[in-house]
């Protein structure tokens, strides 16, 4: 109770360490990459410490379960292998590249939200919205495109666009049926392929994959799960008695859509994902440094030109004082998962693990792309969240047998996260979609989108399958 006490006392102090201890950590990881000088490391180790007492302190004790069992299991090996306590220091700075990935990715819904682009782009699709697989589709396709650039912050954002646009002729349940499938459905295929979602950028990094070649896999999956997911809604619009006159009424201030926007927001998109690929491609930079980079230099860019730095200097003190705080969760979490698998890889117990790994796949007599996908699933319904699964993942897979190219890894992998993200009992996006809609977990992850996850593993792992042949 004393402790407690001192604690509630402290706390904005220890918020403050929190919020100072992410910044030193992304500035010196910045630093990292240009000079490779040993205090350079220590001020990583350093800040990433401060950084995750601060947060175990902070956080509520339901959020500290999964992190608490990752150090838990570092210690134990550490433990069993009597390896030095340097490879927890050295595990704190294990996930540097993901810590800035995951903080300035957000920085792409400032451009999103700064003019009215996808309202520009509602009224242009809105004269086709005929009946309600077509607006099942415009919700799918658009919940797809803002999560390439938001990821996970799409899904709320999507579902505010329609919030108050429900026809009254309309039942409440068809209408949150078809506007959250549709947005869970478009939010979970951008895993495959979307150069700024943090799960796939870790697969490719951590497999080191072929950025290119797995975008271009990553697309043709992601086709095939529109197309699962249309069909797969018109046979539930018979089950659950839904309409084919679900449809927004979308009406527009005259002011609003602005001449220009729609080209605007796709010349955009294509400077920002251009940037990611080029800076890949032609400058060799890592996945994992290169996304956030672009990122930030992309969006000073687009407020620079729009004469609107004001307003970018206003967000950027935003996202340091206020924004920051919100992300202790993530960052505990990784951090801690940082831990075990700098903790496999030092100790060498990761080639141990993926010895039992191969074990098992050959006792269930699987391919081992198969068994790659059911372990991220079987991780997802565990708790782990993508990141951590792919970070743990990386820590144990070393040299897959079979000969397979290593994007047809990652895909494997990705297609285990999506799934998961729309089907496992707690997942982040379905938090914030139940936060929108109302619904409970259960119904909106397995009551409406089992049959979606089911179906689009199997037609995915066929999928695979071929591609390993042609």
């Amino acid at each position: 109770m004393i402790f407690r006490k001192k604690v509630c006392a402290l706390k904005p102090f220890i918020n403050k360490l929190f919020v100072y201890s992410l910044l030193t950590f992304i500035l010196v990881y910045f630093l990292s990459v240009i000079w490779k000088l040993s205090l350079v490391d220590i001020l990583l180790s350093s800040s990433g410490l401060v950084m995750l007492v601060s947060a175990l302190i902070l956080l509520p004790k339901q959020n500290l379960k999964l992190p608490f069992t990752l150090i838990v299991f570092s210690l134990l090996i550490l433990y069993v292998t009597s390896a030095s306590p340097i490879v927890l220091w050295n595990g704190l700075r294990e996930m540097s590249a993901v810590v800035p990935l995951i903080v300035l990715v957000s920085l792409v819904s400032w451009m999103i939200g700064h003019r009215p682009y996808v309202i520009a782009l509602m009224t242009k699709m809105n004269r086709y919205i005929t009946s309600s697989t077509r607006f099942f589709t415009l919700v799918a396709g658009t919940s797809h495109i803002i999560s390439s650039f938001m990821a996970v912050g799409g899904v709320p954002f999507v579902y505010q666009m329609f919030r108050n646009t429900k026809r009254d002729s309309v039942s409440q349940n068809a209408w949150d049926f078809t506007i959250s499938t549709a947005i869970m459905r478009g939010f979970t295929l951008t895993v495959l392929w979307a150069t700024v979602h943090p799960a796939f950028v870790y697969a490719v990094a951590g497999t080191d994959a072929p950025l290119m070649a797995t975008v271009l896999k990553g697309i043709g999956l992601t086709g095939l799960g529109f197309m699962t997911g249309i069909l797969l809604f018109r046979l539930q619009m018979k089950k659950n008695d839904i309409p084919d006159t679900v449809m927004p009424n979308l009406h527009f201030k005259e002011q609003e859509p602005e001449k220009g926007l729609v080209g605007k927001f796709f010349f955009w998109i294509f400077v920002l994902m251009g940037g990611i690929f080029l800076s890949i491609q032609w400058l060799k930079l890592d996945i994992l440094l290169a996304v956030p980079v672009v990122i930030m230099m992309v969006t000073t860019l687009y407020f620079f030109v729009n004469k609107e730095m004001s307003t970018y200097k206003q967000r950027f003190r935003k996202l340091i004082t206020i924004d920051f705080e919100n992300k202790k969760k993530e960052m505990v979490l990784i951090l801690s998962a940082g831990l075990l698998v700098g903790t496999l890889k030092e100790t060498g117990y990761g080639h141990v693990l993926f010895a039992y790994f191969l074990s098992a796949i050959d006792f269930v007599n699987i391919n081992i792309l198969i068994g790659l996908t059911l372990v991220v699933i079987v991780l997802g319904f565990c708790g782990f969240p993508p990141i951590p699964a792919m970070i743990l993942l990386s820590g144990i897979l070393v040299d897959i047998p079979g000969g397979y190219s290593t994007d047809v890894i990652a895909l494997s992998l990705l297609l285990g996260v999506s799934v998961t993200l729309v089907t496992a009992p707690v997942t982040v996006p379905l938090l914030l979609i139940s936060s929108q809609n109302g619904r409970s977990l259960a119904e909106n992850g397995i009551g409406w989108n089992l049959g979606f996850g089911v179906l689009f593993l199997l037609i995915g792992l066929a999928y695979i399958q071929l591609l390993t042949i042609f």
